[in-house]
């Protein structure tokens, strides 16, 4: 299952860590792919990654909960799960 199909179904505490785990293994997926052939510097990576460093995918978590429509007032565990995989590409 894809990513953007798990994030769909986050509902609970159960299904956030299954998206969490995804998100994880998709990064490792990509470092991987990235080893045997780099992308070029100026475009994401294999699967779609824009920021690999902790303080780039917190500054996209932190714009996107700022810019986003999405993500309201009321906390659930589908905004967490769409916080963390916007931070995975939102710039």
């Amino acid at each position: 299952m894809n990513l953007d199909d798990l994030l769909d179904k986050v509902v609970s505490k159960e299904t956030f860590f299954a998206f969490v785990k995804a998100l994880k293994e998709d990064k490792i997926d990509e470092d991987e792919k990235e080893k045997k052939n780099p992308s070029s510097p100026y475009d994401s990576g294999a699967n779609g990654w824009e920021n690999n460093s902790i303080p780039h995918f917190l500054d996209s978590l932190e714009a996107f909960g700022e810019d986003s429509q999405y993500i309201t007032e009321e906390p659930s565990w589908k905004n967490f799960a769409l916080l963390l995989y916007a931070g995975k590409f939102y710039e």
